[in-house]
This record gives C-alpha cells, structure tokens and sequence, in this order.
C-alpha cells in the first residue's frame, strides 16, 4: 500500500520488470513455435494426402490440448497437497 516500507516498494518494482520480462519472453517463444508449426504443418502438407494430414493436425491439436491439461491437473495436485500438508500440520 502507500504505506509500505521502501523496500517493499523496490521488491515490488523487480517483481514487476521481471514478470514483464517473462511476459515478453513468453509472447516470444509463442512467436516462435507458431512459425515452427506453420513450416512443419507446410512440409508435412506436401508429403500427406488430405486424409491424412486432417488427421496430423487433429493430432497436434489434442496434443497440445492434453499437455495444457495435463499441467493443469498437475499445478491441482501441487496444490492439494500442499494443502493436505498444510492441514496435516495444523493438529
């Protein structure tokens, strides 16, 4: 708050440029993935019959749907365990 010690402030302040910076690396690697993709869908286009490369991109799409998923049940189980532990230690 306004209140806040100075140094609350200054952590504050890192805190903030170095979640921008990894915003930005982030949008970054985003960009780059998503050309890598276009180049190998393009490339595997040329190779496939149509049948086939339908089935190639609902592939990669449930792939990356899973993983997203998959990092979602893990940060649930993270949490649930720590606030099993958490309850643990309370008695």
């Amino acid at each position: 708050g306004p209140h806040a010690p100075a140094e609350d402030k200054v952590g504050t302040g890192q805190k903030q440029r170095l979640l921008a910076e990894q915003l930005e690396d982030s949008k970054e690697l985003k960009e780059h993935v998503g050309r890598r993709e276009e180049a190998v869908g393009a490339m595997v286009a040329r190779y496939l019959p149509t049948e086939h490369l339908q089935d190639y991109q609902h592939f990669v799409k449930m792939k990356s749907a899973l993983i997203a998923e998959q990092r979602e049940l893990e940060e649930k189980i993270k949490l649930g365990q720590e606030q099993l532990r958490c309850l643990r230690e309370s008695l």
